[in-house]
């Protein structure tokens, strides 16, 4: 690998469990979104939009879907010669280690594949997740980290109140002088508090990430990544840059759903997918949409190969999805080649991949908690929940 300036890690040992099912055999970068993408796409386009040739994608469980998406990397610019895409799963992490760097204990997958980092050849390193969903400028970071003079550098978003997703991140305290004096969670805040939401970006000379790792090992310590930057923060000068760009921290099926429901605002749209750069996916080339005689459709987004004979209100349709004539989809996420039979009625719904509805079947959830119907699944009931 030829030497470039960043090197790109993608941290996805994320815990999967508040996603469930939607997580039951893929990772949160594998989730789908917005009709036609997926969360890893997000990651994948700052780094390469930042010109980083070289991207190590370090995996938990379930990373078949990944595969298949990324591939080559050739949608993002990383089928060249020079650097690539390389995937290391904890089952990569075991040589010499005697562990397997298992999510809780991801530090020894990083410290069995370290010769990655130091074969990049890169001066400086990014680490960054999947799970918050944003469109940042990794270069504006480097250029802020270089103007500072500091260790690290740790992206946050400032939020007048945090939701309730937001109170599971981590929020910074800042000094006056733009310098990181603190972290913690940010259900300790005080009400009248701002909070600075660390979004888990984070930016390094490549030697001290490198230095990192070694200490934790040495000490024989079992840990995350993610904890040993968040020691380094406290410990070492770090900056802070801050975001002002549309954010969503992905930590549950509420806050995906309205992540995607977020979307059929033209605003977060825009803000999102045109922010600092286009966001790049996997090409797929399908028909145009067919829109039959006693089709309704409002507000919602669409994706193409869909054949919509029905009702569309306020929701997001991935593609080749059928709504026979007289079903009715409302406040709904349906994904890739579901079919919702004729009078069927879904309302607050995510269907996942390839669900068949049976005709005249009512699903019912509510904005707190919509109903998740599994990939796969044959529904021909009346379900509904409750909106408490």
């Amino acid at each position: 690998m030829l030497k470039n300036k960043i090197c790109g890690i993608l941290n996805l040992t994320e815990s999967t469990q508040a996603m469930s099912p939607l997580t039951s055999d893929r990772p949160v970068a594998g989730l789908p979104f917005g009709c036609r993408y997926r969360l890893i796409d997000f990651p994948l386009t700052h780094l390469t939009a930042a010109g980083v040739e070289t991207i190590g994608i370090f995996m938990g469980d379930h990373f078949r879907s990944l595969y298949d998406h990324v591939r080559s990397g050739r949608e993002w610019g990383l089928d060249s010669i020079h650097g690539g895409l390389f995937f290391f799963s904890s089952a990569t992490g075991t040589h010499g280690s005697g562990h397997s760097g298992m999510l809780g204990e991801d530090i020894y997958n990083y410290f069995n594949n370290i010769e990655f980092i130091e074969k990049s050849g890169a001066e400086y390193t990014v680490i960054i997740g999947s799970r918050t969903l944003c469109n940042i400028d990794v270069q504006a970071v480097l250029r802020s980290h270089i103007e500072q003079g500091a260790e690290m550098t740790v992206v946050y978003k400032t939020v007048d109140r945090p939701t309730e997703d937001n109170m599971r991140m981590n929020c910074l305290k800042i000094s006056h002088n733009g310098l990181v004096k603190g972290l913690k969670t940010c259900i300790l805040l005080d009400d009248k508090e701002k909070a600075l939401l660390n979004m888990e970006i984070y930016l390094m000379k490549s030697s001290l990430l490198i230095k990192l790792i070694r200490h934790v090992i040495a000490e024989n310590e079992s840990c995350n990544l993610s904890d040993v930057l968040h020691q380094a923060m406290i410990h070492l000068p770090t900056n802070g840059f801050e975001y002002t760009g549309y954010l969503k921290s992905i930590h549950s099926i509420k806050s995906f759903y309205e992540a995607n429901i977020d979307m059929l605002e033209d605003a977060n749209l825009t803000a999102l997918f045109k922010g600092s750069h286009r966001i790049r996916t996997k090409v797929k080339n399908e028909v145009p949409t067919f829109y039959g005689k006693t089709s309704n459709v409002c507000d919602s987004l669409v994706a193409n190969g869909c054949i919509i004979k029905g009702t569309v209100n306020h929701s997001v349709i991935f593609r080749n999805v059928t709504v026979e004539k007289s079903a009715s989809v409302r406040n709904s996420i349906i994904m890739q080649g579901s079919y919702i039979g004729e009078g069927a009625e879904l309302e607050h719904v995510i269907l996942d991949k390839q669900v068949k509805i049976a005709p005249n079947t009512r699903l019912s959830g509510s904005k707190q908690k919509p109903l998740v119907i599994e990939k796969n699944s044959v529904v021909s009931l009346i379900h509904e929940e409750s909106s408490s």
